[in-house]
């Protein structure tokens, strides 16, 4: 099976905070917005995404991330989403994933970023996420930061 070309990026922070992976995800989210794309942010439980969304409004003052928390199902106009998996087909080509299952609808996006800490149960699911992947045909790389 050739390898996918879409990237796919894990993630993998120092800290064993998993709060970290929400700071994390803003910093993320406004590099991707500065670059143009659209992002969606899929949450593990509406209150992370109601966290997130929290955090997204005053990551920094000086950069202002406009964005739509997505309680239904409809599409938003705003460019950056954030949700959970039932939200997941209506926005975006960049995800970025914290919800700890694989993205089974990998395809329709132009990059998907996983984010991990050193928590035992985020890293059991971020290997499990890393198996699909690659039985996908992806080759995700890993970023140690």
């Amino acid at each position: 099976m050739n390898a996918v070309q879409s990237p796919i990026n894990f993630y993998h922070l120092g800290s064993n905070e998993p709060d970290s992976r929400l700071q994390f995800a803003c910093r993320l989210t406004e590099k991707a917005r500065s670059l143009g794309h659209r992002i969606f942010i899929n949450a593990a439980s509406p209150e992370q995404a109601s966290q997130i969304s929290e955090l997204l409004w005053r990551s920094r003052p000086a950069s202002f991330l406009p964005h739509s928390l997505m309680e239904d199902q409809q599409p938003e106009a705003e460019a950056i989403a954030v949700g959970t998996t039932r939200q997941l087909e209506h926005h975006g080509d960049v995800l970025i994933n914290l919800s700890g299952q694989p993205c089974h609808s990998h395809q329709r996006f132009q990059r998907i970023n996983e984010i991990i800490c050193q928590d035992e149960d985020i890293l059991a699911a971020a290997r499990d996420s890393w198996r699909y992947y690659q039985a996908e045909g992806y080759q995700p790389q890993t970023h140690k930061l």
